[in-house]
């Protein structure tokens, strides 16, 4: 058999080019690099916090921020909700106006409900700063009023998401951690402590929130009398159960060592905590694409394996190969980058970043469990978040070994159970509309 002709090359080249496109790798890469990128701005907040703040006040950032983050994931199910129904509108182009009144509706909810949850968050701080052994209530007093702005950024993020805008959802999200970072170094740097490292959050959400408004104009201008779709408070739910597992499961080790370890140990544990998100950064951004796309997908009749297997690919290897850098490094890494007042880590940094990988891999299964509405992968994960919460309390206490390799352990269990529950072959009655050739959606 001859060489294969220029004619034949371009097209098996052409064909290659259209797969690539069908499954989104262009959009994958955009929210890479505008998440990765805002992921690193986020963790030089960590880095300069870790070095300009002694390690008992370091400590009480680190706790203070995990808490924050569990508010993060639990409110990114209004985002999930409003991005898959946006995802299905905008499918349909005689439904596309029925997105400006689903996003208007989600607003005004947001408003409500944000402020009733600022209420209970700042009802309950004194009670959660003594579990949290904190010196005050003023840490978690003034991380209030981002409970409130994670209601209604999750609409307009959810939007941008639904829409498939993932350059404006990244800049949105790149100006927000570069406004977190200098305000943040600013505030520390006036000795205001880790009080200021808090607040510094809420204070750059508020200034985005104006960008994100302008960028969906279109949206909250329109005025065509169109009813907002019916959001199925089953799907909410349970978008908001499986969001919770995840948050927890993920953010549970800091609190875990800042309620049962000396504040000295919390505030040495800090860097492993810091270092170990690095490889959640860029698999959230993969999870914000993988949710419309194959939303999108399966609505259409498309098989959505191949986004799910880019994702994963994408999202366990780099962390596998973080993990082997770290636990042959661990002094060396975070004396360089925290200074020499923190102790070795030794192993502990390793295994944590192991099961940070596995989380992340996690966070790709449930969004395309989700977007699949395969909701039984969220019971299995609450079972996951039990038997990791059993496993660090029985073994953890005493030892930060054993409280990592636990995580690790439960992270595994829970990417396996996804392939059992999320893996099967796609079937017609999932479409929504016939699928037609030559969409690359």
């Amino acid at each position: 058999m001859g060489a294969p002709s220029p004619s034949e090359k371009l097209n098996a080249l052409t064909r290659v080019l259209t797969v690539l496109r069908s499954i989104g790798v262009r959009d994958s890469l955009v929210m890479a690099v505008a998440l990765g990128l805002a992921g690193v701005l986020d963790y030089a907040v960590n880095v300069v916090a870790g070095r300009w703040l002694v390690p008992v006040e370091y400590g009480v950032f680190i706790a203070v921020a995990a808490v924050m983050q569990v508010l993060a994931q639990l409110t990114n199910a209004i985002r999930n909700v409003v991005a898959f129904y946006t995802a299905e509108l905008s499918l349909h182009r005689e439904n596309a106006q029925g997105v400006g009144a689903l996003v208007q509706r989600a607003w005004r909810w947001g408003w409500q409900w944000g402020f009733l949850a600022t209420v209970a968050m700042v009802l309950i701080s004194p009670s959660l700063g003594h579990a949290l052994r904190l010196p005050n209530t003023w840490p978690l007093w003034v991380a209030c009023p981002v409970v409130l702005l994670f209601f209604v950024r999750t609409v307009t993020d959810g939007a941008l998401q639904g829409l498939q805008s993932f350059a404006s959802f990244g800049a949105v999200q790149v100006i927000q951690s570069l406004l977190r970072l200098l305000l943040a170094c600013g505030l520390i740097w006036l000795g205001v402590q880790a009080a200021g490292a808090i607040i510094a959050l809420p204070l750059a959400m508020a200034t985005v929130l104006f960008i994100a408004l302008w960028l969906l104009r279109p949206q909250f201008a329109d005025r065509s009398g169109v009813d907002a779709c019916e959001v199925s408070w089953h799907y909410s739910a349970h978008t908001l159960l499986g969001l919770a597992a995840f948050a927890v499961l993920a953010n549970m080790d800091a609190l875990f060592v800042k309620h049962f370890y000396s504040p000295s140990a919390a505030g040495d544990y800090g860097p492993v905590v810091t270092l170990a998100k690095m490889s959640l950064f860029i698999p959230l951004a993969l999870g914000i694409v993988v949710l419309p796309k194959a939303t999108q997908r399966r609505a259409s009749g498309r098989d959505p394996r191949p986004i799910l297997l880019l994702a994963l690919a994408a999202t366990l290897l780099p962390g596998f190969a973080l993990t082997a850098i770290y636990l042959l490094y661990p002094n060396f890494i975070v004396r360089t980058i925290f200074t020499a007042a923190y102790t070795n880590p030794g192993l502990v940094l390793g295994m944590a970043n192991l099961a940070a990988s596995f989380y992340a891999g996690l966070n790709i299964w449930l969004n395309y469990a989700l977007s699949l509405k395969r909701l039984s992968f969220i019971y299995i994960l609450m079972g996951v978040l039990i038997c990791q919460a059993a496993g660090m309390y029985l073994l953890g206490r005493d030892s930060l070994l054993q409280m990592t390799i636990v995580m690790a352990a439960s992270g595994l269990i829970g990417n396996l159970a996804g392939i059992a529950t999320t893996w099967s072959g796609f079937t017609a009655s999932e479409a929504l509309i016939a699928p037609t050739n030559g969409s690359t959606k």
